[in-house]
């Protein structure tokens, strides 16, 4: 019986150590991100963060502007992860030791927000989105024939709003109506896109809502 009991301790000793070992293993940031103004933004960080080597567990508020991540540092650390959110279009920093957290007193009492500079025509406004493919909706880079949207006409070439890609307007190219005039998009993932995300587009192309 007292062999039984003994090993019996041994295995919840070992137990006990294995996921002591486990938690030793994982470590924890916090990201600033910078952009960020709707759910469609918060869904584009958290995606991009699941799709992160070496993230295993992640939290994103709108509210505070932070990515609370935690991480495996055998496999990234925290600026690789920094790197991967900015890919998405909003830019991710390391949130320093002695920073103050954001309460919820300072969400009632928000500090001014910097307005975020807005991206190029050209640029995509979600790396992670991958559905519009170049060569076939359009090119992606700078174009002199291109002309600026709202406001375009069928014949001219313009750039799309959420891939960047250059394309010419057709009749039946996909649009969508803002502040009265017509935003067209270079293909129908674009477009689904747009209407999932509008606000955020809006934004980050600096358009008026």
């Amino acid at each position: 019986m007292k062999q039984q009991v003994a090993g019996l301790s041994i295995v919840v000793s070992l137990a006990l150590a294995a996921l002591a070992g486990a938690a030793d293993s994982t470590a924890k940031t916090t990201l600033s991100i910078k952009g960020m103004t709707c759910g469609g933004c918060v869904a584009a960080v958290k995606l991009q963060l699941k799709r992160t080597d070496g993230v295993t567990a992640y939290q994103v508020s709108l509210e505070k502007a932070e990515a609370d991540v935690t991480y495996d540092p055998a496999r990234t650390d925290p600026k690789k992860i920094a790197d991967s959110v900015s890919k998405t279009g909003f830019a991710a920093s390391v949130k320093k030791a002695d920073e103050p957290r954001k309460t919820s007193s300072d969400a009632k009492n928000p500090e001014p927000v910097v307005k975020r500079v807005r991206l190029e025509a050209w640029e995509p406004v979600d790396a992670t989105f991958t559905s519009c493919s170049e060569g076939v909706c359009g090119r992606r880079g700078r174009n002199p024939q291109a002309v600026p949207q709202p406001g375009a006409r069928v014949g001219q070439y313009v750039y799309c709003p959420v891939s960047g890609a250059v394309f010419q307007i057709k009749d039946t190219s996909p649009h969508a109506e803002v502040s009265g005039k017509t935003l067209y998009l270079c293909c129908d993932a674009c477009a689904r896109y747009f209407a999932q995300n509008r606000d955020r587009v809006m934004a980050l192309r600096g358009l008026s809502l």
